[in-house]
């Protein structure tokens, strides 16, 4: 009876020790906090407080460069939003970032399925993938300024050993904001298509199998049973390409300046212009806090969606 009842024991005293052992390592008391408190403090530094700061400068205002700042509350944003070029900018934004949402996510479903069924020496086509989201956005606009050049661009050569006329890339609005938006996916669509990827190596060979079997096309499957698998990875190409599209400067100033005719002057041409042309910094501020609005309440709705989506798949 003794041996038994000191092997009944035993788990017992094992058990009270889990919770000395979880001590040891660091999972309650302040150690945790001790070990996070370097990160949390960087974190502060670098985003919690120029976010703070924006926010404080645009409930202000200065009669002049460096002079004192008054606080005025809510009237830079009242003046921003009565001002019709303001209003001009934001319907440019719209477009600009529905244009590179629509275009470089069917761009990197194309290439992600295709790098997907890459095989054998065909696999270095993925690391070539990345070059075009090395070069920067500066770069990336004189590229498609040459290649879209009405006189020697290769573009327009192509384009009339098809019939179709030579066009003025740079001179019709229209146009102008279509180089911008190809000129913006081009940049982005490495880090889409290859998001993409990484989503499908995780589907299950199985359940591709298993579509086959039963007749499903290759669209089927992959509409049916890969779209559904990847909804995590293409959220985040939504709230990646959102974000770059809303914070574009670059490629946008260094392809039009905001030309022709204001066609492509998007939120960040007009923070550009507040800050360093105006040198109306308090305005340009409240311009930074509307696009960290924009991009608060499009990531919130693109997660919002996706789990939504997850919780009714299941």
């Amino acid at each position: 009876m003794g041996a038994a009842t000191d092997v009944r024991r035993r788990p017992r005293a094992e058990t009270r020790a889990d919770p000395d052992r979880s001590n040891l390592i660091g999972h309650t008391g302040l150690t945790p906090y001790l070990l996070s408190g370097p990160s949390i403090l960087a974190i502060t530094v670098l985003l919690v407080f120029p976010v703070i700061y924006a926010i404080w400068g645009s409930l202000h205002d200065t009669d002049s460069i460096g002079g004192p700042q008054y606080f005025v509350g809510l009237q830079q944003y009242i003046d921003l939003f009565q001002d019709p070029d303001f209003l001009w900018s934001i319907s440019r934004t719209v477009i600009f970032v529905v244009g590179v949402l629509v275009l470089g996510l069917a761009l990197g479903l194309v290439f992600g399925f295709a790098l997907n069924g890459a095989a054998g020496k065909l696999r270095f086509l993925r690391g070539l993938t990345i070059v075009p989201y090395l070069v920067s956005g500066v770069a990336t606009a004189v590229i498609f300024r040459l290649i879209l050049n009405r006189d020697f661009g290769q573009v327009n050569r192509v384009l009339e050993f098809f019939g179709v006329p030579e066009l003025s890339w740079f001179s019709d609005p229209n146009l102008a904001m279509l180089a911008s938006i190809l000129a913006q996916v081009w940049s982005d669509l490495p880090l889409v298509a290859l998001l993409i990827l990484g989503g499908l190596q995780t589907v299950d060979p199985e359940l591709m199998d298993a579509g086959k079997v039963d007749g499903a096309s290759g669209w089927d499957r992959a509409w049916r049973i890969s779209m559904p698998l990847i909804t995590p990875q293409l959220a985040l190409s939504t709230v990646l390409l959102s974000y770059q599209a809303l914070t574009s400067l670059g490629v946008i100033i260094a392809l039009t300046g905001g030309g022709p005719v204001d066609a492509t002057r998007t939120l960040p041409i007009a923070l550009y212009e507040s800050a360093f042309v105006d040198l109306r910094t308090n305005e340009a501020l409240a311009i930074v806090v509307v696009i960290l609005l924009f991009n608060a309440v499009l990531t919130l709705g693109y997660v919002g969606l996706s789990r939504r989506y997850d919780m009714d798949d299941r």
